[in-house]
């Protein structure tokens, strides 16, 4: 029998003591916790950010939670003239689990546990991650790596802005888990429920799954590890409506709400269904994928006044690209490297990103996080298969890095002044994600050197996969609050006024 290298040493049947749940789970808690913790001990306990998390999220959630304590489920007289209290929260909160956790708090401890909150909705969604990437990925830690790149990527750190988008990512690993055990494993019952779930959870994040579904669905049929055959194709059809039905509880509030919203009739015409008009779209979806990512309402490198708040953000850290990269390189047939490229096109054309919302008019790029979940698996099993070299991949991650500094040099010109440096509309910030990145880089060289060489990295790609978890996470979210309120403005004008009232400055979502 050939000898296995040590770094090859895998358990394709790890027991339950050496399964990696538990560390899933708190080394996401703990690493987000890292990065709020200065914030919160300055502010006395409170998170404040800046934008809609200020003005929307938190407001909402106090409002909320008032109005479930007095038993209010139906009419609410406090949001606009009066409005069905179900529909007008359904996308925001009403049946996410984090947010009944909250029902047994009194109303003046509610604010103080919306940073506690946030750290959960980190730990499940990389515990969810886990249990999704250990579907196709041997080693634990290897999976464990994968899990943290999903809970910490670019769409969560740029999506802080939109707290309620976290329930969703927290959760999703689940739906293509059931998808899984449904044709593999054939149990019944459980995909209705996670589709009644989903769907329930956030109406408009579950149309975009119900299009990455059809793809994912199309893309696995040609992998010789997925069981389907006809009947249980049809079974999966019938449990996706029956799970769709149940979910009306949810969905038909919704709908009433928000059918007379004018977004929800815009639609793509002429050129716009095959090119974006915003010239620098293509380029601020490449870059997202490569660098950590800008902050909301605040487009830096390429700066637009368009897509402001559209959630275009992908970045893996640590290593950003270079696994998935690697991996599509190497398994060019594979059906998740399918799943990227069809991504990547339904990305860079307008009707086909517009399909992942019913193919409405307005631009969002809130799906990225679907093909991320599978672009973490891809760089975990690049990371444990011994044969995978990423340095192809690592170059290719530094060289976008280097246009990108390039790009930054270039000279524009403001009042007949030829000006150096300028090309971002915040530099500093753009210098240190672009610095950071790089470094992230360079360490992610030093693992896969480890790897190439046969000797134990796996323990130490961990390591440092979470600390780069924490430090990218901490750029972001550490930029949003220097550009947001003096915390104790804010504090004092809401939290410790006599009355929390909803604050009508707040910015488009």
């Amino acid at each position: 029998m050939k000898k296995t290298k040590k770094s090859e040493k895998i358990s394709p049947l790890a027991s339950k003591q050496k399964e990696k749940y538990i560390s899933a789970f708190v080394i996401a808690f703990i690493a987000f916790a890292v990065v709020l913790l200065p914030l919160t001990i300055y502010t006395g306990g409170y998170f404040i950010y800046y934008g809609d998390f200020n003005s929307q999220q938190m407001p909402f959630y106090y409002h909320a939670h008032e109005m479930v304590k007095n038993g209010d489920f139906f009419w609410d007289w406090g949001t606009d003239l009066g409005s069905n209290f179900i529909g007008s929260y359904s996308f925001y909160l009403f049946f996410s689990p984090f947010f009944w956790l909250t029902f047994f708090l009194k109303q003046e401890y509610l604010m103080y546990a919306m940073s506690v909150l946030l750290c959960l909705k980190y730990a499940v969604a990389s515990l969810t991650a886990y249990i999704y990437i250990r579907k196709f990925v041997k080693n634990t830690d290897c999976a464990l790596i994968g899990a943290l790149l999903y809970a910490f990527s670019g769409f969560q750190s740029y999506n802080v802005f939109f707290n309620h988008f976290h329930d969703v990512t927290a959760f999703f690993p689940l739906l293509l888990c059931a998808f899984e055990d449904r044709i593999n494993k054939n149990r019944r019952g459980v995909f209705v429920l996670a589709v009644a779930f989903m769907a329930s959870l956030n109406y408009f994040f579950f149309t975009g799954q119900v299009a990455f579904g059809i793809i994912y669905l199309i893309m696995r049929c040609s992998s010789d590890d997925f069981k389907i055959d006809a009947k249980k194709y049809g079974s999966i059809i019938i449990e996706a409506v029956l799970g769709g039905m149940i979910a009306c509880v949810a969905l038909l509030p919704s709908a009433l709400a928000i059918s007379d919203n004018s977004r929800v009739s815009s639609g793509l015409f002429g050129m716009d269904l095959v090119a974006y008009d915003d010239n620098t779209r293509l380029w601020r979806i490449i870059q997202s994928f490569f660098m950590i990512p800008d902050a909301p309402a605040r487009p830096n490198l390429f700066d637009s006044e368009h897509a402001k708040w559209a959630s275009i953000a992908g970045y893996l850290p640590l290593f950003s690209m270079a696994g998935v990269i690697t991996f599509m390189k190497n398994k060019r047939s594979h059906w998740a490297s399918k799943t990227i490229f069809i991504c990547i096109i339904c990305a860079f054309i307008p009707v086909l990103n517009s399909m992942f919302y019913l193919f409405n008019g307005s631009y969002y790029a809130r799906w990225y996080y679907m093909p991320i979940l599978i672009m973490a698996m891809m760089t975990a099993q690049t990371l444990e298969d011994s044969e995978a070299d990423m340095k192809q991949g690592l170059k290719v991650c530094t060289s976008f890095l280097i246009v990108f500094g390039v790009i930054s040099v270039l000279p524009t010109i403001k009042d007949d002044e030829t000006k150096w440096f300028s090309f971002a509309s915040n530099p500093a910030y753009f210098y240190i994600t672009l610095g950071v990145t790089l470094v992230c880089l360079l360490y992610a060289y030093r693992i896969s050197k480890l790897k190439n060489e046969g000797r134990p990295y796996q323990k130490h790609a961990v390591i440092a996969t979470a600390t780069a978890c924490a430090l990218c996470t901490a750029v972001t979210v550490y930029f949003g609050v220097s550009i947001g309120p003096y915390p104790d403005e804010y504090i004092n004008a809401t939290f410790k006024a006599e009355k929390f009232e909803l604050d009508d400055t707040s910015e488009n979502s």
